[in-house]
């Protein structure tokens, strides 16, 4: 098994950014860390890097953001007052002989990669050594961020073949530790010899809710069957856990796709790894809403969802049972943080979140019920207003597990792309549609769910008058009624 590691760090500012027409790779002489290490820019304005060492030789593949190769730049790999000029070797490849670099840095603006050579597991007898070069690694990178240039709360580590990395950041997870990818890994290692220390799996079903979030990428041929089944596994338990892991395939690839043709679906998945380590590496999103007070904005919940958007919201309460509150389109939390302060004194954890702009905000809803229960409130209600309500039909019927209830006020049947009949036909949790009489389309739209709903337990509640949306709780009989179905699911 040979093993490699890179540990991505979001850049600071001060990093230089690289010309359009040129790429330096420097080769420095200085403190090396444990067992070596190389530093690389991951993107920088239009331009993804991957630079790969082997037998003296170094080779980088220069991509556009699109995926596709960029050809005709002048690279060059620095080996200390020396330019070692790289010549072509592929659409968008540069190669050079360098020997035996210890240190390679390439300065680009944005995320940095450091890559580590660590030591042989002597075929898995030995599996504390590499592990403990991850850990020292990781440790060396933290304590030398400024000479690095990066931010040293904000890392990834991504890993291909060997779990070592995931031994050394799931064990005891950090919040400076912000994702995990791995590549054709073996999840579930376990032996009479080793027992269960070096399985990821182990360490996902001690601590669901507060390990990194996690991109696992699966070879659908890979030889060794035994990845396959332990991937396969732990996406299972990720999933009963609602742990924040996400799986991707390449279902006619075996290991090393990545670095292989270069085939669609290899280029998407690769794209798709670098959106993920880029949205985890980025600044957390502020709350800026001026409706939030000090100690709420300090209680935000910050989470993605499945395309990689971030996410943002104020959690108020505790409890095992929790409510999550979706606006309007024209809205923001805001909309709902009074009724969720009420909620919150009543006993449930509760959590208005900003949707996104666009029309996707089915995906939104689902990854903030996930998001709550990892907080600990397994129990989940999913509430929206207008476009919100929406979301939460959708959102809650693309659930595995949907969630306790479902309260939907004046949502549209249409929105957008979206169109909720065919997700409502889906969803079997109890729900409590409702519109006002003089709000149209929205009391047609509520009755036509109503009827199509596949859900048993559902109620239609159609109010006098022309409220709209989280207006409608305005009304102390009807707030009382939702309410109540709230405390009976």
């Amino acid at each position: 098994m040979l093993p490699a590691l890179a540990l991505l760090a979001a850049g600071c500012s001060s990093g230089s950014p690289v010309s359009q027409r040129s790429l330096s790779v420097g080769v420095e002489s200085a403190p090396p860390p444990p067992r070596g290490a190389l530093v690389l820019g991951g993107e920088s304005g239009r331009r993804a890097v991957a630079l790969a060492v082997g037998k003296g030789k170094l080779t980088a593949t220069v991509l556009a953001p699109e995926g596709g190769p960029l050809s005709g730049l002048k690279v060059g790999f620095r080996a200390g007052s020396r330019l070692v000029p790289a010549r072509p070797c592929g659409l968008g490849c540069y190669t050079a002989a360098v020997p035996r670099p210890r240190h390679v840095e390439v300065r680009l603006s944005g995320s940095r990669a450091v890559a580590f050579d660590i030591r042989s597991d002597g075929r898995l007898q030995s599996p504390r050594n590499p592990a403990l070069d991850v850990q020292s690694a990781i440790a060396y990178v933290r304590s030398h961020s400024k000479r690095l240039g990066i931010d040293p709360s904000r890392l990834c580590t991504l890993g291909f073949s060997a779990p070592w990395h995931l031994w050394a950041t799931m064990r005891n997870p950090q919040s400076w530790l912000r994702c995990n990818v791995v590549y054709y890994e073996p999840l579930d290692l376990q032996s009479p010899a080793l027992g269960d220390e070096f399985s990821a799996l182990t360490y996902l079903r001690r601590s669901p809710g507060s390990i990194p979030p996690m991109l696992v990428v699966k070879a659908g041929r890979d030889a060794n069957e035994v990845i396959n089944e332990s991937i396969d596994r732990f996406q299972a338990a990720a999933t009963e856990l609602h742990a924040d892991i996400r799986v991707v395939t390449d279902p006619e690839a075996a290991s090393g796709f990545d670095v292989g043709p270069r085939t669609a679906r290899a280029r998407a998945v690769v794209r798709e790894t670098l959106r993920f380590l880029k949205t985890r590496l980025a600044r957390p999103l502020p709350v800026t809403n001026g409706c939030a007070t000090k100690a709420e904005r300090a209680s935000a919940l910050r989470f993605f969802a499945v395309d990689d958007t971030p996410l943002e919201g104020v959690v108020v309460g505790s409890g095992p049972r929790g409510v999550v509150l979706a606006h309007s389109s024209d809205g923001s939390f805001c909309e709902w943080l009074p009724y969720a302060r009420d909620l919150a004194a009543a006993g449930y954890r509760v959590l208005a979140y900003d949707s996104r702009s666009g029309p996707r905000l089915d995906l939104d809803m689902a990854a903030a019920i996930e998001a709550v229960r990892r907080t600990g409130s397994e129990h989940v209600v999913a509430m929206g207003s207008s476009a919100g309500a929406m979301a939460a039909l959708i959102g809650s019927s693309s659930l595995a597990a949907q969630p306790a209830a479902v309260v939907s006020l004046s949502a549209p049947e249409a929105f957008g792309p979206l169109r909720a009949l065919e997700p409502v036909r889906q969803l079997h949790a109890p729900v409590f549609f409702a519109a006002s009489a003089e709000d149209e389309p929205f009391e047609t739209d509520a009755r036509a769910m109503y009827a199509a709903s596949g859900s048993p337990d559902r109620v239609l509640e159609i109010l006098p008058g022309a409220a709209h949306g989280s207006r409608m709780l305005q009304d102390p009989a009807f707030r009382a009624r939702v309410e109540a179905f709230i405390a009976a699911h």
